[in-house]
């Protein structure tokens, strides 16, 4: 798999974790709980987009040693 899906596939997880826990899957009388659900949600998306980042920057790089090797 490649390391830009991977930090989108993170990054979309975090996002249906917030999803659940503002539209009320997550039992709205435990506050505490809904709050905790929508702060480890932010925790995967932030994650996610440092994945994604990061394999982007590694394919950049590639991408000119490959154009560097056919000169």
């Amino acid at each position: 798999m490649n390391i830009v899906m991977a930090g989108l596939l993170i990054s979309v997880s975090g996002m249906t974790v917030i999803a659940a826990a503002i539209f009320g899957v997550i039992p709205p009388e435990n506050k505490p709980l809904q709050y905790a659900f929508i702060a480890i949600g932010w925790v995967f998306v932030i994650i996610g987009m440092i994945v994604r980042w990061k394999g982007m920057k590694m394919e950049r790089e590639q991408e000119k040693r490959r154009k560097q090797n056919r000169k």
